[in-house]
């Protein structure tokens, strides 16, 4: 059988960062048991290592593009992700370049990498609310990402 391993990513109390855990708690009452439903706040290596020895995975974060408009959804895979592949500190290692060394280092990861990017409006303000264009969206993407699952 096939693993599969749903991500929210963000900060729950910073208004619409917090778009892919929000569609996380979601998601936990509406996938089947086979899928992993979790909540981090993780990056570069430590998200790669919650990845590692799934089928599947799907990303859900929020994102800040110039000149995007609030509440659009972006369906990515990690090569949209290869604008810089630099390595300047693993503290702050992109998830490219993580993925490309863990594929060197030998880790299992998924053979399917989605990501849903939702881009928002206020990452800054202290609220576990968020923005009205960007929950309006909320229900789309889970749909979004029931239907990558099936």
């Amino acid at each position: 059988m096939k693993k599969s391993i749903v991500v929210g990513l963000g900060n729950p109390i910073l208004s619409d960062d917090g778009v892919g855990n929000k569609i996380a708690e979601i998601l936990k009452i509406q996938v089947s048991s086979e899928v992993e439903v979790v909540e981090a706040t993780l990056a570069g290596f430590n998200l790669l290592e919650l990845l590692a020895g799934y089928d599947t995975a799907i990303l859900v974060d929020a994102i800040q593009t110039k000149g995007g408009k609030v509440g659009d959804i972006y369906k990515l895979n990690k090569d949209d992700l290869a604008f810089s592949q630099r390595l300047a500190s693993v503290h702050d290692i992109n998830l490219y370049t993580a993925w490309q060394l863990g594929e060197q280092l030998g880790i299992k990861l998924p053979d399917k990498l989605v990501i849903f990017a939702i881009e928002v409006e206020d990452v800054l303000t202290f609220s576990e609310n968020l923005t009205p264009k960007v929950e309006a969206v909320v229900p789309k993407v889970c749909e979004m990402v029931l239907n990558e699952l099936t």
